[in-house]
């Protein structure tokens, strides 16, 4: 299906003539305000989603239990011992 061209475009570039621009030009104004009110919307909407999922304090309140030194060392030369496969694969 081929496009008919519009008496509001030029056949050959399809730009728009200057009737369309006159016709147009009252409701720019309107417009812009419009896409502006949208999109602080939608840039306040996200950042308020944002601010509100990472404040991560659901587990504030549970007590981390002490750790003696022969444990730690323990978990440290497990940890070098994977870290060394790892880097050695």
């Amino acid at each position: 299906m081929v496009l008919e061209p519009s008496r509001y475009q030029d056949p050959r570039t399809w730009k728009m003539t200057p009737a369309m621009l006159r016709a147009r030009k009252p409701f720019f104004k309107g417009n812009m305000i419009g896409l502006g009110i949208l999109g602080a919307l939608s840039v306040g909407i996200y950042f308020y989603t944002y601010s509100f999922l990472h404040k991560d304090n659901d587990f504030i309140d549970v007590p981390i239990p002490p750790i003696d030194e022969k444990e730690l060392e323990q978990l440290k030369r497990e940890f070098e011992l994977e870290r060394s496969k790892r880097s050695g694969n």
